[in-house]
């Protein structure tokens, strides 16, 4: 009798235990994981609430998602796929650790200083010229067709390598404090005589002074006077 009741409660519990929603773990990757190195990261399942994730060590996405006072702490920690559809979270401490896409990054300008949109930051303050301005995108570089058309940016570091040709782009700009370093080409000095006490054009102050005699007379070319022919 004892063994027969044993194996009632043995077989009535495999049966209870069949009939809820299971859990299937997978023991390969994902032919795409959505992080790098996910082993390291993530423990990967297919959940019944479509969420499969869970870090390693903490709760999984749908208990956060159901404990909102947890996911800016420690225990929650949301994968880039979960960031990117509920963008909402992506410039939080949830997110911190996600890498996006370029395209999400160009469409979510407020994560131009997060860490997941690092790799894309300079395409993102080319994409606003206000943004490119602000301190945010002090170590951005642009390239030299956005530098020559945002003239403002002169003095930031990620025009630097532009400055003489943004220089050169506006006479009046070049003749400022700002471009006192810049070096001009000589056909644009001599095109711009009103240069000639610039530092960017003193090698050719001798051409530009024999370009026009009053100049020449004048007090500016003195000593280039003389080879003035």
């Amino acid at each position: 009798m004892l063994s027969y009741q044993i194996f009632f409660y043995l077989t009535t519990g495999l049966l209870a235990a069949n009939a809820l929603p299971q859990v299937k773990l997978l023991s390969k990757l994902p032919k795409n994981p959505i992080e790098t190195p996910a082993p390291d990261v993530w423990a990967w399942g297919v959940h019944p609430n479509g969420l499969g994730y869970k870090a390693r060590n903490g709760l999984s996405v749908d208990q956060c998602f159901k404990n909102p006072n947890l996911i800016d702490t420690p225990a929650c920690k949301f994968p880039a796929e979960v960031c990117i559809e509920y963008p909402e979270f992506a410039s939080r401490s949830v997110c911190a650790d996600a890498v996006y896409p370029r395209q999400f990054c160009l469409a979510n300008l407020v994560l131009v200083t997060a860490k997941g949109c690092k790799q894309h930051k300079s395409a993102m303050c080319a994409s606003d010229i206000e943004l490119a301005k602000s301190s945010k995108c002090a170590d951005a570089i642009y390239p030299k067709k956005f530098c020559l058309a945002n003239l403002v940016l002169l003095t930031s570091n990620g025009c630097q390598k532009f400055k003489s040709e943004m220089c050169a782009a506006d006479v009046q700009l070049a003749g400022s404090e700002n471009c006192a370093d810049a070096i001009y080409p000589k056909k644009f000095c001599l095109a711009n005589l009103v240069l000639l006490t610039a530092n960017g054009c003193k090698q050719f102050k001798t051409d530009m002074c024999a370009a026009d005699v009053k100049l020449a007379e004048s007090e500016n070319c003195a000593g280039a006077a003389d080879e003035v022919t």
